[in-house]
This record gives C-alpha cells, structure tokens and sequence, in this order.
C-alpha cells in the first residue's frame, strides 16, 4: 500500500492563526485596536476614513513580521547581521518618524476633534467648474468650518490629487513607522534568543 503522507493543512491554518489572529491581539493598543489609559496610538492622530483602511494593512504587515521573525530564527543569522539589520530599522523608524512630524501638519487640517486631509494649510486656486466657496488662499481650518466635513467638499475646494497625494504620504509614513518599529523589536528578540541559544551551547560543552 502507498505511504500516505500528513497533512500540512491543519499545521498551516495553525501557523495561519498564530501568526495573524494572535498577532493582532497582541498588538492591539499599538494598532489602536484597544484603549489603555494613559496610552495613545500613532493612528489616533489619523482621520477616521484612513485608519478604517490602515489598521488592516498594519495588522496584516505586523503578521508578517512575526512570520519574518519565526524563519529568521530557524536560519540562525550571524550577530553581525542582526546588528546590521537593526541599524538599518531604527533608521527607518527615525526618518518616516521625522518626515511624519513635518508632512502632518502641512496636509492635514484638525477642526476640533477632527483631523482632515487637506493636502494644504489654505485654500488653493479653484479648478474650472469647482463648487467651493471658500475664497483662494483661506485658511484651511477656516473653510472646513464653511464647508462641512463631507469628504466631497473637502475634494472640491483643495483638489482631488493634493487630497489623494496627501493621503499616501500619510499612509506609507505610517506603515513605515510602524513597520520599523516592529522590525526593531522583533530584532532585539532574535538577538536575545541566539545569546540564550549560544550560552545553552557553551554550558552544554561544559
């Protein structure tokens, strides 16, 4: 009779789990997920219509460190490359950290408990056939409280393309933020599970 060989799906829908669902979980009050007193997320100084979107693709790229991390760890790497790595996340985490310090205030407008994208701090020139009545050059907190938050109001005074550039720049500001950070931290873990596994080996020899 042929050997009949196991199943990896139920090994794989575990690992899925794991490396998702528990991830996520664990993760929650960094992505926002979860209130800690005392704690707030980057995520919450974000408009509502773009964390509904960027605590996903967060939650899923925070799995896939954790997969990164788990395989990194089976290949054992050279100190040497772990320190490499770690250089290069933490200047990641620093630049996207400067960057979203200097481009948040430039594209989005806050209006009391609000935070808009606007993609500028006044109004700029109407384009032909624009419904704005906010006059060029209005601040922008100025024509928010005129106009309403309607998202097509917003589109219609400060122009479709500077909202939707401005949006990706706060979007991949913020995966790289977040990315960096959990890459630094699972690289301090990796490096404190190959001490333990070469002082395990040294008093083994022993």
């Amino acid at each position: 009779m042929p050997v009949r060989r196991p199943s990896t799906t139920p090994k794989f829908v575990r690992y899925f789990t794991e490396f998702t669902v528990g991830t996520v979980v664990g993760l929650a009050p960094f992505l926002g997920l979860a209130k800690v007193p005392g704690f707030a997320a980057v995520i919450e100084i974000y408009p509502i219509d773009l964390r509904e979107w960027l605590i996903p693709l967060s939650a899923i790229m925070m799995g896939m460190v954790a997969v990164i991390v788990q395989f990194v760890f089976s290949e054992r790497p050279k100190k040497k490359t772990l320190r490499r790595w770690f250089i290069a996340s933490i200047a990641l985490f620093f630049i996207a950290f400067l960057l979203l310090i200097v481009v948040y205030p430039l594209v989005v407008t806050r209006i009391e408990h609000f935070a808009v994208v606007t993609g500028s701090t006044d109004v700029p020139a109407h384009p032909p056939g624009s419904r704005c009545t906010c006059p060029e050059g209005q601040p922008a907190d100025q024509c928010l409280a005129d106009i309403t938050l309607n998202p097509i109001n917003v589109r219609s005074c400060f122009g479709t393309r500077a909202v939707t550039n401005a949006t990706l720049q706060l979007a991949l500001l913020y995966i790289a933020l977040t990315g960096a950070f959990a890459a630094s931290v699972a690289l301090v873990l990796l490096t404190d599970l190959m001490d333990d596994l070469s002082t395990r080996g040294r008093s083994r020899r022993k």
